[in-house]
């Protein structure tokens, strides 16, 4: 059981107003999400450098922690406040104030926004929990491993030698471990988390989602010996508060978590990041809006560390840094158990459309095959991403889809909330609302969803035992965890999912995977629309078959012939990167430019299209950009805002940054609306 945590005293007349010869010594602070850096005094017999975690007040809010980003003894010219040091005497490494502010420059924000990221919401307890250093450690060290893990192949044991010999240096040092599903990326990554502990390095391990960590915590504690820090949102305040003390101590010598992880301070000299190709890495909202790749590259080249990117599917970047020479490539050919690739299936959905009911979403051969996987006592995961039952309302009298009021989104049916639900804001309608047309009562459901699915599969097929795993049942702390551990100890044989269900998870008694509606998502106009769709297809059939027995995948398309699916029924990686790189350079797309996303946003339409045009006006005249659009943002409406959008194309992002560079000061000297909302998305 922990100790109460003491909190450390705040200190009285913060809000005394000083005359600058009242100080011999003056700070800049940044203060999370504060519009500017402000100057404080620093009282005599106080010590305050760089990094230093300080009280200070602004404005007549009331007292909160900043960081001194400067400290000088010139005098300014105004009166001004005191910052005075917290009790911990608390000072940020060298190495992270400069990534706070490399963040911040790169991804066209702030220090102050990215201080409010790189921060916890509940810093000040968890300063006072490392100042108190009362808490036990997250996981003991063990005496003894409790597993012993199999032996390494030869091919393992090759990446093992040279990846060991890249620990060595002060350097930038990348590499990029390419292997197929199945074909042991953790056990290598063990082994050389091994060596680096044992020349005395810190490790940094990240993976995609929270599901992942118990997973890879379980194995990676229990291979080192060594106890394995944890990090990521959804912890409890105990958890979190262990290993934030253990990381501010200094002590921890591996930390486990998903993206927010690499904006600890937490000088690594290894980083890992497992799936490297996956979305999660890359933060949407708030700003800064950073890539975890980007930041472990700038953290390698910057002060010296390995980085080693993890995949099955390498995103394109990734594959193109490693074909051009600047990460170590290494490849895994095969599966460490020496097990085949499963074998892949295409079922044609437009001849099944033909044979079977209108309206169901299980086309005959998955369902037969399903039955016979179920019936020979294996497991099976259903892969559908899209949630909720079906996923439009239609109207019987005049045919219009329902949209949210608040969003231009169609509302989709979740029978889970008994209600008509937005994806986006969240907003729930009732099932029988009136048309907002023609105002008809009378209304039909079209396109099913994961519900829809689930109904069918334990309706026709008696021996299934379905979990469902989507953002609706993975709500709560540990949820996810729970449905995967039920799932692994054989409670349900069919784990029926979204999207998360794909991402690394080793079932070895999973046979069959299906894929119910591959072909969702392919009308987005994202140019990293066939990269995505590669990557889960491939992914999701990795799941299979990881038993002597082989294993199958089903998947149901309306375009079976459509290269991209001619590759996932090959597992031919290779041919699909070479074919969507040549798309890219001939469209000129990343990796063969930079590029920026800015999305402009008002409530009022007027506001919105005058705002369009002087960004338009601004970024114009500058001949080393491209500027594509404006458009419509992908979703119009949002929350009851109006989006346009603009891409900005060029050869680097200092180009970039010059370019727009007015769009990260003061708005209002553009003659921008406060009440506009501009998003920059470098990287997007």
């Amino acid at each position: 059981m922990t100790k109460r945590i003491p909190k450390t005293p705040v200190p009285e007349n913060m809000d005394k107003v000083m005359t600058p010869e009242s100080f011999d010594l003056f700070c800049d602070v940044y203060i999370p999400q504060a519009p500017h850096v402000y100057t404080y005094g620093v009282q005599r017999g106080e010590v305050v450098q760089k990094g230093s975690v300080v009280w200070v007040q602004f404005n007549r809010r009331k007292i909160g922690l900043a960081v001194v980003s400067r400290v000088f003894t010139e005098r300014p010219h105004f009166k001004l406040k005191r910052a005075v040091p917290h009790l911990s005497h608390y000072i940020f490494s060298e190495r992270y104030m400069e990534n706070l502010e490399w963040t911040a420059k790169y991804y066209l924000s702030s220090p102050m926004t990215a201080l409010h990221a790189f921060l916890p919401s509940d810093f000040p307890v968890l300063l006072d929990a490392a100042l108190a250093d009362i808490l036990e450690t997250t996981c003991p060290s063990n005496k003894e491993a409790k597993t012993i893990p199999p032996c390494l192949t030869r091919e393992q044991k090759e990446v093992v030698d040279k990846l060991t010999l890249m620990l060595e240096g002060d350097s930038f040092r990348g590499a990029l471990l390419h292997g197929v599903t199945g074909s042991g990326k953790t056990r290598v990554y063990q082994e050389v988390v091994e060596k680096a502990l044992s020349l005395n390095k810190k490790v940094l391990i990240l993976v995609p989602e929270i599901g992942l960590t118990p997973q890879s915590v379980a194995r990676f504690s229990d291979f080192l010996n060594e106890p394995v820090y944890v990090l990521h949102s959804a912890l409890s305040k105990v958890e979190k508060r262990k290993t934030w003390v253990e990381i501010l101590l200094g002590r921890a010598r591996v930390v486990l978590g998903t993206r927010s992880a690499i904006l600890a301070p937490f000088d690594f000299d290894l980083v890992i990041l497992d799936e490297e190709h996956d979305s999660s890495y890359k933060q949407q909202d708030p700003a800064p809006r950073y890539h975890c790749r980007e930041l472990a590259f700038h953290l390698a080249h910057k002060h010296g560390a390995l980085v080693v990117l993890g995949s099955a599917t390498p995103s394109v970047e990734t594959f193109s840094y490693a074909k051009e020479g600047n990460l170590s490539y290494f490849y895994l050919s095969k599966r460490a158990t020496d097990i085949q690739m499963p074998k892949v299936h295409l079922i044609d959905m437009k001849k099944e459309a033909s044979l079977q009911q209108t309206g169901i979403l299980l086309s005959s051969p998955l369902r037969e095959a399903l039955t016979k996987c179920l019936d020979e006592g294996h497991q099976a995961i259903i892969l559908m991403n899209r949630r909720g039952y079906s996923k439009t309302r239609v109207c019987s009298g005049c045919g219009a889809t329902l949209y949210c009021k608040n969003c231009h989104i169609p509302l989709v049916y979740h029978k889970q909330h008994r209600g008509l639900l937005c994806h986006y804001c969240g907003c729930i309608h009732r099932i029988d609302a009136p048309c907002f047309e023609c105002g008809s009562p009378t209304f039909e459901f079209q396109g099913g969803a994961i519900e829809k699915l689930e109904e069918e599969i334990i309706s026709w097929i008696p021996s299934a035992k379905v979990v469902r795993m989507d953002r609706d049942t993975t709500q709560n702390i540990g949820s996810a965890e729970e449905i995967l551990t039920s799932f692994r100890d054989q409670e349900y044989n069919v784990l029926l999912g979204t999207q998360m269900v794909a991402k690394g998870h080793d079932f070895p008694r999973v046979q069959l995977v299906g894929i119910v509606g591959a072909d969702i998502g392919t009308g987005i106009p994202d140019f990293r629309m066939s990269e995505r769709l590669f990557q889960l297809l491939s992914q999701t059939a990795g799941r299979a078959g990881r038993n002597q027995e082989g294993g199958e995948v089903w998947i149901q398309t309306m375009n079976p012939t459509d290269p991209l699916m001619r590759f996932a029924l090959t597992h031919d990686y290779e041919g699909f990167i070479e074919m969507e790189i040549q798309q890219r350079r001939e469209a000129c797309y990343p990796p063969f430019c930079k590029l920026l996303s800015i999305e402009v946003g008002a409530r009022d339409q007027t506001v919105l299209q005058e705002t369009v045009q002087k960004i338009e006006t601004l970024i114009l005249p500058h001949q080393s950009v491209q500027l594509l659009g404006p458009v419509e943002g992908f979703i119009p409406m949002l929350k009851k805002t109006f989006w346009m959008r603009f891409l900005v194309k060029a050869e680097s992002a200092v180009a970039i940054r010059n370019a727009i560079k007015p769009l990260t000061s003061d708005l209002r000297t553009l003659g921008i609306p406060v009440n506009t909302e501009i998003k920059l998305d470098m990287d997007p």
